[in-house]
Order: C-alpha cells, then structure tokens, then sequence
C-alpha cells in the first residue's frame, strides 16, 4: 500500500462497515446485554451479498469506491489512487487486509483515499470490540428511540478514550457515534442521515461525518459525507 504524503487527514475512528447495511434486527430485550447489541451490529452488514458504488465526498472533493459485501468480508476498492482494504469480521475480532491478502498492522492511519478524511482504521470496526461497554439507557436521535453504549479501549492506544453509540431500539441498526478524546472533549460525530433499499434490503444511502476542535463542541470545523450510490453495474 502507497504511504500517504503531507496531507494525512485524521479520520474518525469509526468502524464504517458497520453502517453501510442497515439490517433490521428481530426480537431485541427490553433490556438487553450491551455486548450483544454490538455483537448485532458488527455482523449485521455482512451476513448478505452485495456489490455497491459509493464514495467518500467531501467539499467538492469525491473519492469513488466499490463494495463487495460476501458473508464476512467487506471488500473496498477506490480509484484515487488505486487501493483495496479487505475487512475481515470474526466472532471476536476484526482485521484489515490488502489486494494480496497481507495483513495492514501498519500504515493503518493512511487516509484510504486521497483528499478522504477517512483512514485504513476507521474501516476495520476496531472500537466495536472494545471490552469496556455499558447500557446508558435509552434516548431519542432523530424521533427514534435508541440504546445509548459507552465503549472504552481498556488502555490507551487510541485517539478516543470514549465511544458513544446509539442504536435503533426497534432495529438495532446505527444512528448515531460520538467520539472523545483522552480529556472528555468531543472529536467527531457520525450520523446516518438517510437510508434506502436495495434489492428489497436497507442499506445506507448518507452518513455525515463531522471533526470538532477540542475548544469548540458545538460547531464542527469540517464535515464530510459517506454515500451508496446504488448498485455496481446498474
């Protein structure tokens, strides 16, 4: 993999993979083990097929991708410049890999395309195994009623000593994620803002991604956007 030159950009350490298929969930408990909520959430976009076009827009900069979903495994490829990240999901981990199967224990701050403030990490779903998770109750985002989970690291290591996720009381589908850093300052946020179905399944149409600066919480300093354009070849 090509190593980014001078314009890195800080990518939310968000697991995206996680929000690309927004797969209804049956039979939720009415209070349920945070730990398996995530574990839904995790596997919930990948137990289907699916090949999609997307890409990673931000200002009038776009980074077009393909995604090939396969039971499992998320399949990457951008144009800008050429890059495949294979993310493969197990029952407790999650790793990245490239074209020729090495695994990317390195360079997993790149930005996975140029002008994307989105890096290698944020691709591989890391914080959604975090050992640390807690039930914070129930909340609205957006008129839905959601689970809000606390996730810590356990040791540092990463940008984000807190992770807050809402999830879809009646789905279990994300919503919403809210990251801070190792002072309690909030970092980025992420919302799904629209949904749409393909092939009679829902799936992720817009998701806004947001960067604050640590001394200002209520207005974020830049804002990208993460989009399915549809299916590849239609």
């Amino acid at each position: 993999m090509e190593r980014g030159a001078g314009s890195r950009e800080q990518g939310a350490r968000i697991c995206l993979a996680a929000l690309l298929v927004l797969a209804p969930v049956r039979g939720l408990a009415a209070d349920p083990d945070p730990q398996e909520l995530l574990k839904v959430a995790r596997m919930a976009s990948t137990q289907q097929e699916a090949f999609l076009r997307g890409q990673l827009r931000s200002g009038p900069q776009a980074a077009p991708f393909t995604l090939q979903v396969d039971f499992g495994k998320l399949r990457f490829a951008f144009e800008n410049p050429e890059r495949v990240y294979e993310v493969r999901l197990e029952e407790e981990s999650s790793g990245v890999y490239d074209a020729k199967g090495r695994s990317l224990r390195r360079g997993m701050q790149e930005p996975v395309a140029d002008g994307a403030p989105v890096t290698v990490e944020d691709l591989s779903l890391g914080f959604l195994y975090w050992p640390d998770a807690r039930l914070l109750g129930e909340e609205n985002v957006r008129g839905r009623g959601a689970w809000k989970i606390e996730l810590r690291p356990g040791r540092r290591g990463s940008e984000f000593a807190v992770v807050r996720v809402w999830l879809d009381r009646a789905s279990g589908a994300l919503l919403r994620i809210e990251g801070f850093d190792w002072e309690g300052k909030l970092l980025r946020r992420f919302e799904v803002v629209s949904g749409q179905r393909i092939d009679g399944r829902w799936m992720l149409k817009q998701m806004r991604i947001e960067k604050f600066a640590p001394d200002n919480a209520t207005r974020p300093v830049d804002r990208s956007y993460l989009e399915i354009l549809g299916k590849e070849g239609a």
